[in-house]
Order: C-alpha cells, then structure tokens, then sequence
C-alpha cells in the first residue's frame, strides 16, 4: 500500500495531486488561493527559488535571498490557516491568511492579507499588509498575552 504524503498547504491532498505541480513543474497556479498555499509549501520545503519565481512589484523588489535562505534554515513551518479570500476582478485577488511557525523553540504566526496580481495569464504575490490586531485579540507575537497587554503596550 502506498503511503501518500500530505500537501503541507492544509488542503488535505497529496502533495503531487496538490501543490507539487506548480512548485516541482512550474506549472501556474490557476487561483491566488492556490497560489498562496503554494508558496506556503514552498517555504515549508526550503525552495525559495519558486518563492522568487513567483513574486512581482514591491514584493519583487524588497526580496532578499540571501536573508530568505537564512531564515528558511531556522524556521519549522506548522501550519496555514486561509481565512478570507477576496478576488477583485480578474487581474487582482487577495487572500487573508495566518501561517504557523517556530524559530528559536517559540512558537509564533504570521497574520497577512496578500495581494496577488495577473499578468500575461499568471498570478504573483505582489504585496502583502499586516493587519493590526484588536486590543483584546491575542498577540501575533504567540506570547499567549492579549495585544494590549504585550506587543501593544
């Protein structure tokens, strides 16, 4: 019997029925959904080539390899949670999303709402914005501290 090997993404599929196409095959992600699920996995697999490969605009130009391969090296992705996923119209879309990870023996999240952009029939990450939290919400920070009482003194 063959073991099948679950997409990182959360989707609950196996990884080449999932997201192993785009990542492995440079196949374009049809949707900004699955295009940020695949990017997701692609930071869980260390391939911060594809991270690039699908990235335009501002995103493009504050893109740091050297960091993002220093930083893939001491991260343990836990887990992505979409949240919202907003298409504006058939050239842009956006998608909330929180990703779970560990550095340094913490746990912590990221909490973003990415911009994806269509050109010449493909969709990129283009830009990404931190929502602020609520005074009474939990802190990003992963402290288990609501935010007025941590990282929003």
């Amino acid at each position: 019997m063959a073991i099948m090997r679950k997409c990182p993404c959360g989707s609950d599929k196996e990884y080449l029925a999932c997201c192993g196409p785009f990542i492995e095959n440079h196949k374009s992600a049809p949707t900004p959904e699955i295009l940020m699920r695949s990017r997701y996995t692609a930071y869980v697999k260390r391939d911060i080539a594809y991270i690039k490969r699908t990235m335009l605009g501002p995103a493009k130009r504050n893109f740091n390899e050297d960091k993002a391969n220093t930083q893939a090296e001491q991260v343990t992705w836990l887990g992505l949670e979409i949240l919202k996923v907003s298409p504006i119209n058939a050239n842009k879309g956006y998608v909330e999303f929180i990703a779970h990870f560990r550095v340094g023996g913490k746990d912590q999240i990221i909490h973003e709402v990415s911009e994806f952009h269509k050109e010449n029939g493909k969709w990129y990450y283009f830009d990404g914005k931190y929502p602020k939290p609520g005074r009474n919400d939990p802190c990003p920070c992963g402290s288990g501290k609501k935010y007025k009482k941590c990282c929003g003194k």
